[in-house]
Order: C-alpha cells, then sequence, then structure tokens
C-alpha cells in the first residue's frame, strides 16, 4: 500500500435536504445565501457578514468577478464535494475551504437532533454527523495529497502530514476507547448521547485542522 493510502475512516432561507443516505450523489444540505463582494481572490463576502474562502475550481474568477450584489447563490454540501458556493443558474460551484458561517454537516445533524423524539434518535442523529465528518476527514485528507491543487506539497510536506495523521489515529483511537470505557460503565441513554458526541468532536476538529491548508 503507498504511503499515501491511509485509511482515517472510522465505524435559514431554504430548507435542509435530509434523507438521502451518507455518500449519495444528491445534496444533503442546500440554502440560499447572497453574494456581496470578494474581498480577495481567495476570499467571497455574504450580505449577511459571513466570509467564505474559496478555491476556483468549477467556477472561474473571470465569471465570478461578473456576479453583481444581491446575486442570489446557494450554500450547498455533499460528502463527494464537500461544502460548495453553488450557482443555481449554472449548476457550477466552486469549493468552499473555510467559512465563518457553521459547516453544513454540523446542521444536518444539529436540525436531525432537534427533532429527535427520543434519546435513540438524538444518538442516531450525533452518530450520522460523525459518519458525515469522517468521509469530510478522507476528502480533505486525499485531497491535500493529492497534486489537483494550484500549490501541490512538496515530497517532504507529504511525509509530514501522513506522519502526522498516522499519529493522530493513534492519539484518536486511544481517545475512543478512553469515552466507550468511561461512558459504558454508566446507565441510561443520555450517557450514548455524550459518546457519540465526544466521538464526532473529534474527527470534526480534526478535520477543521487540515481544510487549513487548503486555502493557500
Amino acid at each position: 500500500m503507498r504511503r499515501h493510502g491511509i485509511i482515517l475512516a472510522v465505524g435559514t432561507a431554504m430548507a435542509l435536504v435530509l434523507g438521502a443516505p451518507v455518500g449519495a450523489s444528491e445534496w444533503l444540505y442546500k440554502e440560499e445565501v447572497v453574494y456581496s463582494s470578494q474581498h480577495d481572490p481567495s476570499r467571497v463576502s455574504l450580505n449577511d457578514g459571513h466570509v467564505l474562502e474559496i478555491t476556483y475550481d468549477g467556477i472561474t474568477f473571470n465569471e465570478m468577478g461578473k456576479w453583481k450584489y444581491g446575486r442570489k447563490v446557494l450554500v450547498a454540501y455533499r460528502p463527494e464535494t464537500g461544502a460548495v458556493l453553488l450557482d443555481p443558474s449554472t449548476a457550477k460551484y466552486i469549493s468552499i475551504n473555510r467559512s465563518t458561517r457553521n459547516h453544513p454537516i454540523d446542521l444536518i445533524w444539529w436540525k436531525d437532533a432537534r427533532e429527535a423524539r427520543n434519546t435513540i434518535e438524538e444518538v442516531q442523529a450525533r452518530t450520522k454527523g460523525r459518519q458525515l465528518w469522517d468521509k469530510e476527514l478522507n476528502r480533505v485528507y486525499k485531497l491535500l495529497l493529492g497534486d489537483s491543487r494550484w500549490r501541490k506539497f512538496t515530497k517532504e510536506e507529504k511525509d509530514v502530514l501522513i506522519n502526522s495523521q498516522r499519529k493522530w489515529i493513534q492519539f484518536r483511537n486511544a481517545q475512543l476507547l478512553s469515552i466507550e470505557t468511561f461512558y459504558g460503565k454508566r446507565t441510561g441513554t443520555i450517557q450514548r448521547i455524550h459518546s457519540a458526541r465526544q466521538g464526532l468532536e473529534l474527527t470534526r476538529g480534526q478535520t477543521l485542522f487540515l481544510s487549513n491548508f487548503l486555502a493557500d
């Protein structure tokens, strides 16, 4: 196996698009937002004050330069692409690397948790969130090790990243064991909620950390 083939996964304008299975090609989340301006070539400002750090992959810089203030676009998400800024008039989109908005994955599982009818469904909502963050972590990691970005990593940088991820996996597994040991000895489904949430946060934090490297 090649060294970069590490698998990391472990077991309000528009409504959320939910119900599709994890990994489906449909958008799991779509929300209408309003374009304001470009702070610089790598940042897009929305009229609600939020800022998106982007990569011009599906939409070019020149194409976006023609957008006018007040243009209605979508923040969308699916596991294959991660979070994107989607132009509904052309179906083209650009990748969102970082954002001051809540990540769509969190909005998806938060909504499920709010609508849960019992603690079992609350656990399922957090488990779904963890699965989505697992997929996002793998997507970001593979993207960093690939050569599709305009600023390619050197061999040394890739080696450091791979070594770091291997050590993080060991750390994650140790943390998951401690979570399972601590909450597994306590009765009540509320303990499962705490366990699922902490497992989710482990992967979420590492994914957001790696996403920083996407913003050149």
